[in-house]
């Protein structure tokens, strides 16, 4: 999804995004700034990237899981895995976007559904990548906004 088709929150989150990085190829977690995404804050997600044994892919844990994702979840997955999502389908899919963030350092846009009360909810999202050390991914930095009630 191109940049320029996605919702205006979502907009104002990337140059926020950049403008943390400014000419440095990643933002690091200390320089995002809760109070700073104040309005947003219920629709992020920030979850670690946790290095395993050379041969293995990283595995990923939600640190932060915000309010409109516990309500459309049904529950909190603050320190979860997300290779334990019981649907997997939408777990493996997870994965990969996550996979593709860390492994290429580029940030991802998405859209996807949520069904509540037989009404089906479109989000729109992006991932991006942020780094402690300036070189490997080790946070993505979600967040998920409604966009349509179809």
């Amino acid at each position: 999804m191109a940049e320029a088709d996605l919702d205006p929150q979502l907009q104002w989150l990337l140059q926020y995004w950049a403008g943390k990085r400014a000419s440095r190829r990643f933002a690091s977690r200390t320089d995002i700034d809760p109070l700073e995404l104040k309005p947003l804050l219920g629709h992020i997600l920030m979850v670690d990237v946790v290095p395993q044994s050379d041969s293995a892919p990283p595995r990923f844990r939600y640190r932060l899981f915000g309010t409109e994702f516990v309500f459309y979840h049904g529950g909190d997955l603050t320190g979860h895995w997300l290779d334990e999502i019981a649907n997997r389908e939408f777990r493996d899919e997870l994965l990969d976007l996550y996979r593709a963030v860390v492994s290429e350092g580029e940030m991802r846009t998405l859209s996807y559904d949520y069904v509540v009360d037989s009404r089906r909810h479109r989000f729109q999202a992006v991932l991006l990548p942020l780094s402690s050390d300036g070189a490997d991914v080790d946070i993505v930095l979600g967040c998920g906004v409604r966009v349509a009630v179809v």
